[in-house]
């Protein structure tokens, strides 16, 4: 195998080693330029380098700002495991992103006109503000100010004692030049966790125990199934049947996945993201292989929370495929492209909800979704009230103030966050939101359309349901964008139908009048209870939506 460039000959020096030692697993970080240097020929070679020597090969573009730290820097990681030592049936799968755990104000220790950093570079320092090149300059209190040292350690998740034996211009060289510590973490994590559970000795039981999942997990693999084998896929009506209008789809990609799927002429094609053919497959070939109905009658006679599919792991072999656990902060399980009308719709992301077991979540409860009611007028104990332990107590307690002829006002989200992105749906919405939930907690229904009568709150009602279905999450700022396009239902009967954006009122109505609100754990997300602040009484009340 010719070497022709300094970066190939690195890799080569790294497989030489890996030859020789023979390590369990390796993690390489470099920039992401290198997956397009040279046409992307530089990488592919790389590639081939390391699987000559009995190592498998997974990387991803990873943001340091997706595991906590407040910069961008993207970087591309490479994580490959021995052959001999482990089992690589199932995919190595990166870690999940996570939620910021300080911004640059924080970093500062000021008001800081941006949330998330520049990238740390080496050189190019102190150009102007707003120039396109600036990567050290913040406004900060009204002033501008230069990156140094104490603030780059932070960006870069290094222990504030940190510290450089060298002068300023060389530390921030070096940490230019540094990686990430919270990323390495996670990724670590993961690399850890995959050994821990795919040594050779284990194969067997692990593979079983990877396999089990639960009925949405397992109804995301069915739809992507169906996708995969159906010619059309239809949308939806409000009521959650089939239109007789359609879609054909044409790619498919899980968004956990770093394999696509193309459909052309009665076959499949899986392909890498690099576009590299992995397989070619016939439709006729999966029908014959794949039982998608003993798949729907698995899912839908399961009476367990998780279980294991019949053959899960020739399917998954098949496919090239792990499980279908999704990130928690994202949207989109499934991303597709189809064509209407004679219009390509490209890299759509889409959710999958399921009618087969369990009623799906629109919006799952948190901390985040619990909202504040001072109550006034209250001069009773609240100990008595609290005493209230009835199958529905949070009902109880409400008509139990009540009936002492207080009342409930409300006063504010628990978490501003969620108070800032309900406003950008509308900004009446926490006020809306927390009318339904007085009603929703005092008896006086459940479903959407028995809470919200006015015609200009179901306008704005709707609007806030579509944004959390697209894009909102409550524990994180949003910038009023969605990032996924729509949904896929699969309806009970075991047939999928299309919710998206281009028959926008369909959707928002479907959401309207088939969801509800719900009442999660009172103890886990600490709410129900009265309390008192400053010698007044308050009592939070938390917000959880779920379909019917």
């Amino acid at each position: 195998m010719m070497v022709t460039n300094l970066k190939e000959v690195i890799y080569f020096l790294y497989c030489r080693y890996f030859r020789g030692k023979k390590p369990s697993a390796y993690i390489i970080e470099n920039v992401r330029h290198l997956l397009k240097h040279d046409n992307g020929r530089t990488f592919k070679i790389i590639c081939e380098h390391l699987e000559s020597v009995g190592y498998t090969v997974n990387y991803k573009i990873l943001k340091a700002s997706e595991y906590g730290l407040p910069q961008h820097r993207p970087r591309i990681f490479i994580v490959g495991f021995n052959k001999e030592l482990i089992d690589t049936f199932w995919a190595f799968n990166f870690p999940l992103p996570i939620p910021l755990k300080m911004t640059m104000s924080d970093v500062w220790e000021g008001n800081c006109s941006r949330d998330i950093g520049f990238t740390l570079r080496v050189g190019g320092r102190r150009s102007p503000i707003d120039d396109r090149r600036n990567w050290d300059g913040y406004l900060v209190d009204g002033e501008v100010v230069r990156i140094k040292p104490e603030q780059g350690i932070k960006m870069m998740g290094f222990p504030n004692n940190f510290q450089f034996p060298v002068s300023n211009t060389e530390a921030m060289k070096q940490l230019g030049n540094s990686v990430c510590v919270d990323v390495v973490y996670h990724v670590a994590g993961q690399v850890k966790e995959y050994l821990e559970n795919n040594t050779i000795k284990k194969a067997n039981k692990e593979r079983q125990l990877k396999g089990r999942l639960n009925k949405g997990e397992w109804s995301e693999f069915y739809a992507f199934m169906r996708l995969l084998l159906d010619k059309y896929l239809s949308f939806g009506n409000k009521e959650g049947n089939p239109l007789n209008e359609y879609v054909v789809v044409f790619k498919i990609k899980h968004n956990k996945a770093d394999i696509e799927y193309l459909k052309n002429n009665g076959q499949v094609e899986i392909r890498d993201l690099l576009g590299t053919k992995i397989k070619t497959l016939t439709v006729k070939e999966l029908i014959e292989q794949i039982s998608i109905e003993e798949i729907y009658q698995t899912i839908e006679s399961s009476k367990g929370s998780s279980f294991v599919m019949p053959k899960v792991q020739e399917y998954f072999e098949l496919l090239k495929i792990n499980s279908f656990k999704g990130s928690s902060y994202s949207k989109g399980d499934i991303n597709i492209s189809f064509n209407h009308d004679g219009i390509q719709y490209s890299s759509q992301n889409v959710d999958i909800k399921s009618d087969i077991g369990s009623l799906p979540t629109l919006l799952n409860a948190s901390s985040a979704t619990n909202f504040i009611f001072r109550i006034n007028n209250f001069n009773a104990d609240i100990d008595a009230i609290n005493d209230i332990k009835t199958k529905y107590k949070i009902r109880d307690r409400l008509l139990r103030i009540r009936e002492l002829n207080s009342t409930l006002e409300f006063v504010k989200c628990e978490k501003e966050v969620h108070s800032n992105n309900l406003k950008k749906v509308d900004s009446l919405m926490p006020e809306i939101l927390a009318k339904m939930l007085t009603k929703y907690y005092s008896g006086e229904g459940a479903k959407i359309t028995d809470l919200v009568t006015n015609e200009n709150e179901i306008c704005r009602v709707k609007d806030y349901l579509k944004a959390v279905l697209l894009g909102m999450f409550p524990s994180k700022n949003w910038d009023g964008n969605y990032t996924a396009n729509g949904s896929i239902l699969v309806r009970k009967q075991g047939d999928l139908v299309l919710y998206h954006v281009i028959k926008d009122n369909i959707l928002k109505d479907y959401l309207f009048y088939n969801t509800k609100l719900d009442t999660p754990s009172s103890t886990r997300h600490r709410f129900g209870n009265l309390y008192k602040e400053k010698n007044q009484t308050f009592i939070k009340l938390n917000l959880q939506i779920r379909f019917i």
